[in-house]
């Protein structure tokens, strides 16, 4: 690893390293005096590190880290987990999969983390995007191949966050006959509606958009070799925002590997989600199309496992996850089928703040889903900004004035923590119930339903469903962006006609709360969430029309005490710390919100930095994102960004730098994207990409 002679000579007084010339092996096993050994001899296995290589059938060499349990006695065999992402396992993940594939490993599974190809130690060029059909491919193959190595028991295993939780759901509906068994957090089964470039089928342009294909130009490693393959391979590749931004309708581009347009999943899953997450809604989504037995848990933190997830409560989701991969890859007859199968954080309803450390509420076990006893209420709006449960008896209409630049207080994408809400409900329709008499609690999608007209083509609609306290403040509970151009098809979009009513439906994000006595139930409406949503181009005024047919449905659940309805959960255990490096500095990702009412202009930005070291190696990345729209102008929107990752390795530096710009007018989006590399110094690349986009329905 990382100048690989020079790094296993540094070893030398702290491992005990074995070299193996063939397939790459490096085998590292832990110093008899560090805590990481002490730790291991009290569990069941001690394990090596094996750093090795995996063929595919066209040739390409895929980079593998295993985490492999000693086995006890002559012939043991174990199970395999696999989780491949392209977030650098030698790199930027190196640090923070330790403590994953230590666990696992020292309760008698083998653990597999692999590059996905064209990224981190993988080789071949960078896919064509994510998800590509050779990338799962690759995982059938690996999965096939582990299945069959001289420790494996035969059974395998996938699992992971995030993208790892992606490719698992697509690798399992390709039903490969070793795969008994995935664990998905975060995840989803739909990728244009339910991912991080079209929020519900609106632009979302979010940083990640940037920040996977500056990472996806690093150099190789281990070597870093840089040379006309890495060139060919990687840098010079076209940015996959390119690609994104040309598909801003739904196709066979998204549904490709998108389970939700096939068959019912059939490998069992044991999925998790965060209420703060942009991704909670797969959660349920899986639930419901699968015809394999299905663990679900929802808690109130954001886009992380169960026990570091922020804000609290946390609880240590590995003991589950033992026993899910003990019955599913080892046949251990244990009773985790026999236990609720849905388990989901009840928020009791908390005043607005900006970070928490732990949400007020309460866990609730349910045998399964639906909630029995659940049950809908539906709510219309009425003039004067009431919100009751029956529709105005005269069909009348309130006008929003566009604001191109609100939302700004419900941050980058929904669910994130946030403030009062006050702010942006200034530039919406809002509709309040009376004061509640009794708790309510729901859980769920709350459904809405719209009759709207407005006075151009296209708008977006942005539906928040709020809590308001007696002292005025408000929380936000959920919300919902809707593109109106697929209101009657998600494949041929259809412009709105200016001043006809038209119906616009749409489930908002899966929610918690508990409604306290003496608050109110809020729908929010407005034409804008930024950044959230790419501002629509044409300054203007929309109408909802009031009446039977503008509603919405609350998923009521039935209320319970806490002490009823408590969940036995395991507190967090400390994770294994990689024994050769260590995090110097994090600072997290620190937004602003800049609004000048008198001007008309929003402005929103992310900085954040990390700071690392592994062996002797020095790791840095920071970057910084803007997002600017004026609101008499919307149509002339910009995002801009830069991402720098600077890697000294064995005493010599690459310098990579990636900056972005996208801005629109009334009809294209112009994108620039430049890769810049320096080497000691020394410019040794630059590259820009230049497109000018149609802009369609967006």
């Amino acid at each position: 690893m990382y100048g690989i002679k020079n790094t296993l000579k540094k070893l030398t007084f702290s491992f005990l390293v074995i070299a193996g010339v063939a397939g790459c092996t490096a085998q590292i096993t832990q110093p008899t005096n560090s805590p990481q050994k002490e730790t291991a001899q009290a569990a069941a296995y001690e394990f090596t590190l094996e750093y090795e290589t995996l063929e595919m059938k066209d040739g390409v060499k895929l980079a593998v880290t295993f985490y492999r349990p000693v086995a006890k006695k002559p012939g043991e065999t174990f199970p395999a987990l696999i989780e491949m992402v392209p977030y650098r396992k030698d790199d930027f993940f190196a640090l923070s999969d330790y403590g994953y594939g230590a666990y696992f490993a020292k309760n008698g599974y083998v653990v597999a983390r692999v590059d996905v190809r064209g990224t981190g130690g993988s080789d071949g060029p960078v896919p064509v995007s994510e998800y590509s059909a050779a990338e799962i491919s690759d995982a059938e193959q690996i999965i096939d191949q582990l299945s069959k190595k001289e420790w494996s028991n035969g059974n395998v295993g996938m699992y992971g966050l995030s993208w790892s939780a992606f490719n698992s759901l697509m690798t399992a509906h390709r039903k490969p006959p070793a795969l008994k068994a995935i664990i998905a957090a975060h995840g989803s089964i739909d990728l244009f509606y339910n991912d991080v470039h079209y929020n519900s089928g609106a632009l979302t342009l979010d940083y990640y958009s940037h920040q996977i294909s500056t990472d996806n130009a690093l150099p190789q490693s281990p070597d870093y070799r840089i040379d006309e393959t890495y060139f060919k391979n990687r840098f010079d590749k076209k940015p996959w925002i390119f690609t994104w931004m040309r598909e801003q309708q739904d196709s066979e581009f998204w549904r490709q590997e998108s389970i939700k347009f096939k068959e019912p999943l059939s490998v069992p899953a044991y999925v998790i989600g965060g209420l703060l997450d942009g991704y909670r809604d797969f959660v349920l989504d899986v639930k419901q199309h699968s015809t394999a037995p299905v663990i679900a848990e929802i808690g109130p933190w954001n886009h992380a496992w169960p026990e570091y997830g922020a804000p609290g409560p946390n609880y240590e989701w590995r003991q589950r996850a033992l026993r899910w991969w003990d019955y599913w890859l080892k046949g251990v007859e244990n009773n985790v089928l026999d236990e609720p199968r849905w388990m989901a954080f009840m928020r009791t309803g908390q005043p607005p703040t900006a970070d928490p450390a732990i949400v007020p509420g309460y866990w609730r076990c349910e045998k399964n889903w639906p909630v029995q006893g659940s049950t809908v209420q539906r709510l219309y709006p009425q003039t004067q900004q009431k919100l009751t449960g029956a529709p105005t008896s005269k069909t009348t209409s309130d006008s929003l004035k566009y604001v191109a630049g609100a939302g700004m207080a419900a941050g980058g994408w929904w669910g994130e923590q946030t403030g009062d809400m006050s702010t942006d409900d200034r530039n919406s329709l809002v509709y309040d119930s009376a004061p509640l008499t009794q708790a309510m609690e729901i859980m769920g999608n709350p459904l809405v339903h719209l009759r709207v007209a407005a006075d151009a083509p296209f708008y977006q609609w942005s539906v928040r469903l709020e809590d308001v306290a007696p002292d005025g403040t408000v929380s936000l509970v959920s919300g919902v962006s809707i593109n109106p151009s697929q209101r009657h098809s998600r494949l041929s979009p259809q412009a709105l006609t200016p001043g006809e009513p038209a119906t616009l439906t749409a489930p908002i994000h899966f929610t918690t709360w508990r409604f306290k006595p003496g608050h109110r139930i809020r729908l929010a409406i407005s034409n804008a969430q930024f950044p959230m949503l790419w501002p629509s181009p044409t300054p203007g005024t929309t109408r909802l029309i009031l009446g039977k047919n503008t509603w919405f449905e609350l998923p009521v659940v039935p209320t319970r005490d806490a002490t009823d309805a408590t969940c036995p959960l395991p507190a967090p255990e400390p994770s294994d710390e990689a024994p050769f490096g260590k995090t110097l500095e994090d600072t997290g990702t620190v937004f602003t919100r800049q609004r000048d009412d008198e001007k008309g202009e929003s402005t929103f930005t992310t900085t954040s930095s990390v700071v690392w070291t592994q062996y002797d190696n020095e790791f840095r990345s920071a970057e910084s994102y803007e997002w600017h729209v004026k609101d008499a102008s919307p149509a002339n929107a910009h995002f801009k960004g830069k991402r720098r990752n600077t890697f000294t390795i064995d005493g010599v530096k690459i310098d990579l730098l990636g900056e972005i710009k996208v801005e629109s007018d009334a009809t294209h989006f112009d994108v620039t994207f430049t890769k810049t590399l320096h080497k000691d110094g020394t410019l040794i690349r630059e590259k820009t990409w230049i497109e000018r986009i149609p802009r369609r329905f967006q």
